[in-house]
């Protein structure tokens, strides 16, 4: 059996050269091809989702008011309907920007919004032509929020300031802890709670309805509800 032919020092030098070369070659054809994937993975990949756009600010208006966006753009600022309001809990707002800016809000520290049936503000802002204030609408401004690490109320010590002065049957009462707890469907958010509260600063916030209807369709119709009278 013959003795293999040595390996010279020069072939191995070689040998490891061409090895270390081809593996160069194919961790770079691999990089490429890692590239390659990813650029095409970005081509056809959607682009992400972009953020919901912020909402915007509601405030809490005269019962009857339209969507905010039309209150704000067409209220004329006249202060009719604050001038109208019997209780004096309509105000124009402050420290606001833009057209939102002196137009008229509720605020309940002021004794709340009596709910009036026949409408001043609404009969008043008709009136003055801007007639935003839609006496067809619901009277529901947004719904009251109790702190309860605020409320007096408590097992030891009962308080009813909240309950009694609310006009709206079962939309506020007692919870077991006897703190007072809001029926956010049955609430109109008048605030009369919120100043009748004893505590310093209020233990009741009411949030402004969001989602307010547009102005109501009204037409005039015959006494047999067919249809709108000729002219």
């Amino acid at each position: 059996m013959g003795e293999k032919d040595p390996i010279s020092r020069r072939d191995m030098l070689r040998s490891r050269l061409g090895l270390g070369l081809a593996q160069s070659i194919g961790y770079a054809m691999g990089q490429a091809v890692g590239a390659r994937k990813h650029l095409l993975h970005s081509i056809h990949e959607p682009d992400p989702a972009s953020p919901p756009a912020p909402e915007f600010a509601v405030f809490l208006r005269p019962p009857g008011a339209v969507d905010e966006i039309s209150f704000s753009a067409q209220c004329t600022k006249c202060d009719a309907c604050i001038e109208a309001c019997p209780p004096r809990t309509l105000v124009p707002m402050t420290g606001v920007f833009g057209k939102a800016f002196e137009t008229p809000v509720i605020d309940p520290n002021l004794g709340g919004c009596t709910m009036c049936e026949d409408r001043p503000c609404a009969s008043a802002c008709a009136l003055d032509g801007a007639d935003i204030i839609d006496s067809l609408l619901p009277m529901k401004m947004g719904h009251a929020i109790v702190h309860r690490s605020s409320c007096r109320s408590r097992i030891d010590e009962e308080c009813t300031l909240c309950i009694d002065v609310c006009p709206v049957e079962d939309a506020i009462a007692h919870d077991w802890r006897k703190i007072a707890v809001v029926g956010q469907d049955k609430c109109t958010g008048c605030g009369l709670c919120v100043s009748s509260c004893p505590v310093e600063p209020s233990a009741i916030s009411i949030i402004p309805l969001k989602d307010r209807p547009p102005k109501s369709v009204q037409l005039d119709h015959d006494q047999n509800g067919q249809g709108p009278l000729p002219d």
